[in-house]
């Protein structure tokens, strides 16, 4: 993980970033590498609902959805701006 790494959930959405670490309890990131958020990863985080739950991120093609707490537990870097 790099000093720059942040929990999803404190990133802006309409980015694309790159997994760098999972954090957190062992059932919750088990649950999220079985559904492809793994180390290297990349990820495009589409949007938030408006009080903040669900994050609509894309990983491998697939549109998910995750609480604030599971995105806690993603630690991600800025790969690239989606224009």
């Amino acid at each position: 993980m790099t000093q720059s790494s942040k929990a999803l959930s404190e990133q802006k959405f309409g980015f694309e970033y790159k997994i760098t670490d999972l954090r957190g309890d062992a059932f919750i990131i088990s649950r999220l590498q079985e559904l492809g958020f793994i180390r290297g990863e990349r990820i495009l985080f589409k949007t938030k609902i408006i009080f903040g739950e669900p994050l609509i991120v894309e990983v491998r093609g697939t549109q998910i959805a995750l609480r604030k707490s599971e995105a806690d537990c993603i630690y991600v870097d800025l790969f690239k701006e989606n224009l």
